[in-house]
């Protein structure tokens, strides 16, 4: 939801409605409190253990959420999925012209019944059941603090047909009372310096709750514990912000069970409402990471200060940390798919790294702030299809599957042997794992003091081998690439410098279309492509294979798409030049038409 960064984040796209929350008036005639009011004395919400990690999968529908859970997250080591809204919303035809499709129609509630764009409520729960069964559990983002905006006159329909208008919601059982400032009084947020107009005036026109009543309060635990009913483990808590504390703790005190909480709460300099405040409800999550991940990855600031991220940085604990969202990702101050090997790369010091609960975010291609997801002709949700279409299936990246099993691996270990130099870093977890990042534009070779037994390792980024003896192992990172190590993936003897392993990021591709590495060498194809240097889509965006390279061998080459007919898609760019190393793999990293 937006917020003042929020709404600096989307500024620059020029979305409208909630998606760029492009105007918001009437100051609340109140002035706000000077001092915030205490955390509410609650019992704790269940902590997720240092080996979790959530993939946010945004306008993915149920049952593409439970293909994906019965498939490649079963493999990973994801422990959870964030599903998008699940409750009932507007209409698309009801919001801006133009943007009938819009992904923030989800976050204008019309009922609370689980039914959407997305999926029944039968799917839902047969989606949470499949997630489970393979050991993956389920987070709703949950909107509570407002409902959809609504005519003052005229009635509408939602999603699964509910009537609704201003201050009207019958299937959700609000009426005026339950509103807060409705008649004369009636304002929408603009000064964020006043503690009370952000926590009752209205946000763009969406309708505030007035969360201290009893009744609303009983109405919110009742959705968040049908919820609960069909197996959902957590909530991420929409635009906590603008619901006091002491209301949100009261509303999940409310709540049977013991769910997992992380708060959307999205604190400034110098404003009254903190992050601090919600630590007593659960998670908060922390936008600062975000945006010094992405200036600590692209070169804004060097990334070998990493090694030193946590509440040092003055960030808030217990912290829910990304690197994008479905918010930021159209903005400018953190990293979305579009960064492609610096997103990766903040995806998997995220993952590496023990600092808070992360999410890692997988979504679709747009063009505009607004973009929603592709549609089936009768308006709901289509499901994801990896290799192409919309949907990035960013998430089968090695960078970030491969290090969400890094992270269950490393549980509860410490930061160790911490390298820095310039844009690289390094840092083990106890004895349980290592990980190099190397962010910057050219190849570093270092040896790496490590906590790891001696043995065999293999990468799980590239598959390579990595060879621990003495404390320490020796290790070449390409630019913009990163190697992870880890006590549970072992194997390997390290090889013989005849093998190059390749890993390109390529989109543009359509259904039977290829890719392939080309070159110089008859192992190359001598600039045609040859089967021996397919490169596999199965990870699309990634496309990736490993080719047989005689040590040593100096060697020019591109990529290439062999278009379903036939024809041929070149790089743009220069040729590319590497050499094999005389011992383990050549890895290649690399973007396409990218340098």
């Amino acid at each position: 939801m937006p917020h003042p960064i929020a709404r600096r984040i989307l500024a620059a796209t020029g979305g409208a409605a909630l998606a760029a929350a492009a105007v918001l008036a009437a100051a609340h005639p109140q002035t706000a409190p000077e001092t915030d009011p205490a955390s509410p004395a609650l019992a704790p919400a269940a902590a997720l253990g240092g080996g979790d990690s959530i993939l946010n999968m945004f306008e993915w529908t149920w049952n593409s959420i439970a293909a994906e859970c019965d498939g490649p997250l079963a493999d990973s080591g994801y422990t959870y999925v964030q599903t998008s809204p699940p409750q009932e919303h507007i209409l698309g035809s009801d919001t801006t012209p133009g943007e009938e499709d819009a992904w923030y129609i989800h976050y204008q509630p019309v009922s609370y019944e689980i039914e959407s764009r997305l999926g029944t409520r039968a799917e839902y729960a047969a989606m949470v059941a499949t997630c489970e069964a393979n050991g993956i559990g389920v987070i709703a983002d949950v909107v509570i603090n407002h409902m959809a905006a609504g005519s003052p006159t005229e009635t509408r329909h939602g999603w699964n047909g509910s009537e609704y208008r201003r201050f009207h919601y019958p299937d959700a059982g609000y009426d005026a009372s339950d509103f807060h400032n409705t008649g004369a009084s009636y304002c929408e947020i603009d000064n964020y310096q006043d503690r009370t107009e952000v926590q009752t005036c209205h946000l763009v026109g969406l309708n505030d709750l007035d969360t201290s009543q009893a009744d609303v309060r009983q109405t919110i635990a009742a959705y968040l514990e049908d919820l609960l009913s069909l197996g959902v483990a957590g909530f991420r808590v929409d635009a906590a912000k603008h619901i006091s504390a002491t209301d949100l703790g009261a509303i999940m005190d409310l709540v049977d069970g013991d769910p997992y909480i992380v708060q959307e709460v999205i604190g400034a300099p110098g404003e009254p409402i903190t992050e601090a405040e919600y630590t007593g409800i659960g998670d908060v999550q922390e936008f600062a990471y975000s945006y010094d991940l992405k200036n600590h990855i692209n070169g804004s600031s060097e990334a070998r200060h990493l090694t030193t991220l946590g509440t040092s940085w003055g960030y808030t604990a217990p912290a829910g940390v990304f690197t994008a969202n479905h918010d930021t990702e159209r903005g400018s101050l953190t990293m979305s798919y579009k960064h492609g090997q610096d997103y990766l790369l903040g995806e998997a010091f995220m993952l590496a790294h023990p600092f808070g609960t992360p999410a890692s975010y997988t979504g679709y291609s747009f063009s505009a702030s607004h973009t929603g997801p592709p549609l089936n002709p009768d308006g709901s949700v289509a499901d994801a299809v990896c290799g192409s279409g919309a949907f990035t299936c960013i998430h089968r990246s090695p960078y970030m599957s491969g290090m969400a099993g890094f992270r269950a691996a490393t549980a509860g270990e410490p930061v160790v042997n911490t390298w820095g130099s310039g844009d690289a870093l390094a840092f083990g977890r106890g004895d349980a794992g290592h990980v190099v990042i190397n962010a910057g534009t050219a190849p570093i070779t270092q040896t790496f003091t490590t906590s790891l037994p001696a043995g065999s390792y293999l990468d799980v980024i590239s598959g390579s081998t990595v060879t621990v003896a003495g404390g320490t192992f020796t290790a070449t990172v390409a630019a913009k690439a990163a190697l992870a190590i880890h006590v549970g993936n072992t194997g390997g003897s390290g090889g013989t410098g005849d093998c190059v392993t390749v890993s390109a990021y390529v989109t543009g591709t359509n259904v039977g279309d290829e890719v392939y590495i080309v070159g110089s060498i008859p192992q190359l194809g001598n600039w045609t492509a040859i089967p021996s240097a397919h490169l596999s889509g199965a990870t699309y965006p990634y496309w990736r294979g490993t080719v047989s390279i005689p040590a040593g061998t100096a060697f020019q080459y591109k990529y290439v798409i062999v278009r379903a007919n036939g024809s041929y898609t070149w790089e743009s760019i220069g040729n590319r030049t590497a050499t094999v190393p005389s011992a383990g793999c050549l890895e290649l990293h690399q973007t396409w038409n990218t340098a």
